[in-house]
């Protein structure tokens, strides 16, 4: 029956090809809604678990964004008083903080990593954001020429890059924390410090300081009880010319409208399957009602009724499981040029794309291919496997 119901499929070659488009325009959209939909709720989750800090610091100004900040690697060149430091420790509730200092690579290949990229400047005394890792890995303080690169910097471990005309080597890549983090290089804050003295464009930006009195952020955890809210609010109340934000809010914020936006695209792509079903439906009666003579001739050379229904619907679940493969490898595919497109219109943490996710994103393709092809195919083969076979021969003759 399988190789006859094969058979049948390929023979019907246009008619089948275009049940397998049909299912696989379907399974293409719903797989790579749920790859991309999985990838930011594990980059939130990663957010939520690695990145460290209670409240970041920044300078109250417009272009300094803490979405920006936290999600992705975008050169911020924001920069407020070294000093702020110390007055935020006079406030009390702050067990840790310490500064980073923001500056880029430049455009181009000869003097620089081959692409715009944040360059941040952590410091080693006061760092607890990066130190988990190094405890990790058994790595001690970076030296002026080493570099450590998160998880989405094409780099590898012992490479020597150039950043800004000057050598640096490579000496680990940080685990995914689906935070800007991941997109991001880290070297030691007075190196970072120089090799910004040393862009032009940036001179304007230091006004009456020097970069070595400048810090871009500040990474704060609170002391064991303390509210973070109250903190919050006296840093912002403080007059020092900062913004405070809760990372765990922003992240639950960005959690929040993706959940909202995740309904309405669900509720989207349940309206396309229905749309599929009802169309593969089409399809199906339309086939059937073409077979009535063979579908006749098979019941009068004693084919039961079973196995003529068992017959159509192999040759959907054929339709149906290329039609899936076939979606599910383009979304698959597709899965990282489309997160890139949105990652450069909105912000958006994302995870690790690996095996792992791509299987199960096939997986849930291919039930739901198999799915489709089940339900739309299963009235009009019952319907044809209980046609009388001399006027199945017939109606079939006529039509």
């Amino acid at each position: 029956m399988w190789y006859l119901a094969w058979r049948n499929t390929v023979r019907r070659r246009s008619q089948s090809m275009l049940t397998v488009i049909i299912t696989g325009l379907t399974i293409f959209v719903l797989v790579m809604i749920c790859l991309i939909f999985l990838m930011v709720q594990e980059g939130l989750e990663l957010s939520t678990q690695r990145l460290g800090a209670d409240v970041i610091v920044l300078p109250d100004q417009a272009r300094a964004n803490a979405y920006q900040t936290l999600f992705t690697a975008d050169p911020a060149n924001i920069y407020m008083p070294a000093s702020i430091a110390g007055e935020l420790l006079k406030i009390g509730g702050i067990a840790a903080a310490s500064p980073q200092f923001f500056t880029q690579t430049l455009d181009g290949g000869c003097c620089s990593y081959g692409e715009e990229i944040r360059l941040v400047g952590y410091d080693e005394k006061t760092d607890f954001i990066l130190q988990p890792y190094f405890n990790e890995r058994n790595i001690g303080a970076l030296k002026d020429n080493e570099v450590i690169v998160g998880s989405k910097v094409e780099v590898k471990p012992g490479q020597v890059v150039a950043l800004l005309g000057k050598p640096f080597t490579v000496v680990g890549t940080l685990y995914p924390t689906g935070s800007g983090m991941d997109g991001t290089i880290f070297i030691n804050i007075d190196v970072a410090r120089k090799l910004a003295g040393d862009i032009p464009e940036l001179q304007h930006l230091w006004k009456d300081a020097g970069p070595d009195d400048l810090v871009s952020s500040l990474f704060i955890k609170t002391e064991k009880g303390v509210s973070t809210e109250r903190l919050i609010a006296s840093v912002n109340q403080s007059g020092l010319g900062v913004q405070a934000v809760a990372t765990r809010a922003t992240i639950n914020n960005m959690r929040s409208q993706m959940d909202t936006v995740s309904k309405i695209i669900f509720a989207l792509c349940s309206a396309s399957l229905v749309i599929a079903v009802l169309a593969l439906v089409g399809r199906f009666n339309s086939l059937a009602r073409e077979r009535k003579s063979e579908i006749g001739l098979l019941r009068a050379i004693g084919i039961h009724k079973k196995q003529v229904f068992l017959l159509l619907l192999s040759e959907a679940w054929i339709m149906a499981l290329a039609g899936g493969l076939a979606g599910s490898l383009l979304a698959c595919i597709s899965v990282i040029p489309v997160l890139n497109i949105l990652e450069d219109a909105f912000v958006l943490p994302t995870g690790m794309w690996t095996l792992t996710l791509a299987l199960k994103g096939a997986g849930v393709g291919i039930v739901t291919a198999l799915l489709l092809g089940s339900w739309a195919s299963i009235y009009p083969a019952w319907k044809s496997a209980g046609l009388d076979p001399q006027e199945a021969i017939t109606r079939g003759a006529l039509e």
